[in-house]
């Protein structure tokens, strides 16, 4: 059970018939980008994709059915994971020189970062972005030109939802308590500035383990926006259910327990 791939591939039954998702495939988002273009009248538009396979498949279904809606394509960049000045240079112009009014933004996690570059020395043209969801997972944007520029654009986020009790829990946390989680230990030092007996001394004073979590802003942090993680407990609930009912069957018809051994292999 997947709940982040979302490699169109994964699609294919016959190659993959035990892999479920709970996302949708990132070719959904480009017909979802088209539907934009439609509805303001967007036809002349501008296109950054990584260099990889994600942009690729990417850039082929969006040329492929911008012809089809009478969508022009004024300029494709292919941006690399690490490129040199020079054809920074030469994107940076083919972006200022460019007539369109909107541009879209396919890039995966590694090509994100590299993508700030271009707001180093100048300021980019007022342009219209759109990206795809994968930029505000990967991409923390230091850099004020950067943030700047990209103020205001659309991005496609993938769904929200609750997970009941969370936020209480989370309240509860203390290092104290699960002395084992380093992960929690390392969050806790860095939120309140103190130093934990188990982690490296990085703070003038000693945490006390009555800190809380009400006098920090956790909204910055995005802490309850409940995205991938809601994915993931999603994830877990299927396969929980999943197993439940594979156990009701068996407990409640013992016959089908011995066809279970027949027909399901070891792994499953």
């Amino acid at each position: 059970i997947s709940y982040s791939s979302e490699n169109p591939i994964l699609n294919n039954k016959v190659e993959f018939p035990y892999v479920y998702r709970i996302i949708s495939n990132e070719l959904s988002e480009v017909d979802a980008i088209i539907s934009i273009f439609k509805y303001f009248g967007w036809n002349w538009v501008g296109l950054i994709v990584s260099d990889d396979d994600y942009g690729y498949r990417a850039s082929k279904r969006l040329e492929k059915v911008m012809r089809k809606e009478s969508v022009c394509l004024d300029f494709l960049i292919r941006l690399k994971s690490n490129s040199y000045t020079q054809f920074n240079d030469k994107i940076q112009e083919t972006i200022y020189k460019s007539t369109a009014k909107v541009i879209m933004l396919f890039l995966s996690s590694k090509f994100a970062e590299n993508f700030q570059e271009f707001f180093y020395r100048d300021k980019i043209p007022k342009k219209i972005w759109i990206a795809s969801s994968y930029l505000p997972r990967t991409v923390f944007m230091p850099l004020f030109p950067a943030f700047d520029t990209l103020n205001g654009t659309l991005v496609f986020s993938i769904q929200q939802g609750e997970i009941p009790g969370f936020k209480q829990f989370f309240y509860s946390l203390n290092p104290f308590k699960y002395q084992h989680d380093i992960l929690l230990a390392n969050m806790w030092q860095l939120l309140f500035e103190c130093n934990l007996p188990t982690t490296r001394q990085l703070f003038l004073y000693n945490c006390t383990g009555n800190e809380s979590f009400d006098n920090i802003d956790l909204v910055a942090y995005e802490t309850f926006d409940f995205r991938i993680s809601y994915r993931i407990y999603t994830a877990v609930y299927a396969m929980a259910h999943a197993l439940h009912e594979l156990y009701g069957t068996m407990t409640s018809h013992p016959k089908s327990a011995e066809s279970l051994q027949v027909y399901f292999k070891q792994w499953q």
